[in-house]
């Protein structure tokens, strides 16, 4: 009785974390995911809510903990970071290179949104950065966490 006990606990030890990291996937023609209803998303600077609080809602969706955006010159300016691995890449070519961050699980169940360079005059670009940027952080990460799971990449 005490073996069968301890081979329980060692699955339930085994499967729990696993299922715990690796969130379902949403619908294909699922609306965009909505922030969990403990979470929340806090903007650093007055006004960057508007323009980046619906994409953050995408970012904690996917599974990303990070994405770092460094308007560096050259090289590999944004960073993604998730559970299944991280990824760097440049500036896509027609985006304004901008400084932010997001932060998934702070505070805890929610995010934080950084960009020390916005302004309201500076609305338009940090848009389009946003909006250029995660999707494919997400893309990138979809297919890190197909990887990792099926030793496949993605759409295979």
């Amino acid at each position: 009785m005490r073996k069968l006990h301890l081979a329980l606990l060692a699955a339930a030890l085994v499967t729990g974390p696993a299922l715990a990291q690796t969130p379902a996937p949403a619908p294909a023609n699922a609306p965009a995911a909505t922030a969990p209803a403990a979470g929340t998303v806090k903007a650093v600077q007055p006004g960057l809510l508007e323009v980046a609080g619906p994409r953050v809602n995408e970012v904690m969706a996917a599974g990303i903990r990070t994405i770092t955006a460094t308007p560096g010159k050259g090289g590999r300016s944004i960073h993604v970071h998730s559970v299944w691995g991280d990824s760097y890449y440049g500036w896509p070519k027609n985006v304004k290179p901008l400084a932010f961050t997001i932060e998934i699980g702070k505070p805890a169940g929610g995010a934080t949104v950084n960009a020390p360079g916005y302004t309201e005059a500076n609305k338009a670009d940090y848009k389009a950065a946003f909006d250029a940027i995660v999707p494919h952080a997400i893309a990138f990460t979809k297919a890190s966490r197909n990887w990792s799971e099926t030793g496949m990449p993605a759409g295979r």
